[in-house]
């Protein structure tokens, strides 16, 4: 349940950013056609008429700045604001703006005719940055409001039947083709998360692979800086893995490659956390947000996690399990290191750890500001 509404978040979150332009356009479209009725409000009633005011009043009051908003909002790179959320408040004010324009036509003895509530029907149900059920309760809402304007104004039946006929037809029109488009909309967001997953996946173990590394470890640097975070990189490597796999066979070897990587995996705790297999039995294991002291203990702890496996390894010299040896660097907020440098430092220190007799971890502690 708790993965399931993890995904939802997650597809909410990457439908709104990419969004972002059609949330613009409707900000441009609204406001045009509200716009291109106002002059027509000017041309029927007369630039003189005493309800041209309270109209453009009612139509732009509330709708104006929460479409501006709407507007200013999507370009907005900080975080992924609820865009679909705003186009449902928008959108909202527009109903509510157009049943009070009938109302002033009304107290004008000028009645307007249903059309401009089925074109509002219309253009509800073709709104690309909402969901089906927003769709769906805006459309009950312009029922409502139209409803309530021919209860207080004492319409006669035949516009209920005719208003009730449309409206069922249309938002029931609209249901279902809304319905529809979201499903298969959020089925090519599943197919292309999978592709995506795939792609960044190493399929034997489930770590990251090296193409995620390379994509994304420049802009988690690029963030630890902005958040004023340290980060720790170390390279791990399985000791004596390729004896291992000459005495146990390579079948053996993959599952004790998968043992390993869910180890590691299972020692993430922030978000950024990240176990890489960058090769063969070699991984990269990267902390968000530690210190130099609390990278050194993580650091033993990657050995100590492998160690308590007691896979074991006949082969080797002393230990008889699966061991491994790692190399650390700690990354300080202000580190001119770049990528390359960080790898080459924390490659160096996992040769000294294999120099050293294996199973342990040696921390590059030279300057790296």
């Amino acid at each position: 349940m708790q993965e399931a509404h993890k995904d939802t978040d997650s597809y909410i979150i990457k439908f709104n950013d990419q969004m972002r332009s059609e949330a613009r356009y409707i900000s441009c479209g609204v406001l045009l056609v509200l716009l291109v009725f106002s002059v027509w409000d000017l041309q029927f009633l007369g630039p003189s008429h005493s309800a041209v005011y309270p109209i453009l009043f009612t139509r732009f009051s509330v709708t104006l700045p929460l479409f501006t908003i709407l507007f200013v909002l999507s370009y907005r790179q900080t975080g992924t604001p609820r865009l679909d959320l705003w186009t449902c408040a928008g959108f909202s004010s527009v109903i509510i703006a157009l049943i009070g324009v009938f109302f002033i036509y009304h107290n004008t003895d000028y009645k307007l005719p249903l059309d401009s509530i089925l074109l509002c029907s219309i253009i509800l149900y073709f709104l690309p940055t909402i969901f089906y059920y927003q769709k769906l309760a805006m459309g009950l809402l312009l029922v409502a409001g139209y409803l309530f304007f021919l209860i207080q104004t004492q319409q006669p039946e035949f516009e209920y039947v005719k208003a009730a006929i449309y409206l069922f037809v249309l938002n029931l029109a609209g249901v279902v083709h809304s319905v529809s488009f979201d499903n298969e909309r959020r089925s090519n967001f599943n197919k292309a998360e999978f592709l995506r997953h795939m792609a960044q996946t190493d399929q034997l173990t489930g770590a990251e692979n090296r193409h995620k590394f390379d994509e994304r470890f420049t802009e988690l640097l690029t963030k630890a800086k902005q958040d004023n975070k340290g980060v720790a990189v170390a390279i791990a490597d399985i000791d004596l893995f390729k004896q291992y796999n000459d005495h146990y066979g390579h079948f053996a070897g993959d599952e004790c490659l998968i043992q390993v990587a869910q180890a590691f995996l299972s020692m993430k705790r922030h978000p950024l956390d990240s176990c890489i297999r960058f090769g063969g039995e070699e991984f990269i294991l990267i902390k968000y947000d530690v210190t130099l002291e609390q990278s050194a203990s993580w650091g033993q702890k990657i050995i100590d996690t492998i160690y308590a496996l007691n896979i074991p390894h006949l082969a080797a010299n002393e230990e008889q399990r699966i061991t491994v040896s790692a190399g650390l660097i700690h990354w300080h907020p202000t580190s001119s290191l770049t990528r390359t440098q960080l790898m080459k430092l924390a490659d160096e220190a996992l040769y000294k750890a294999k120099a050293n007799g294996r199973n342990q971890v040696q921390i590059h502690l030279s300057k790296t500001k």
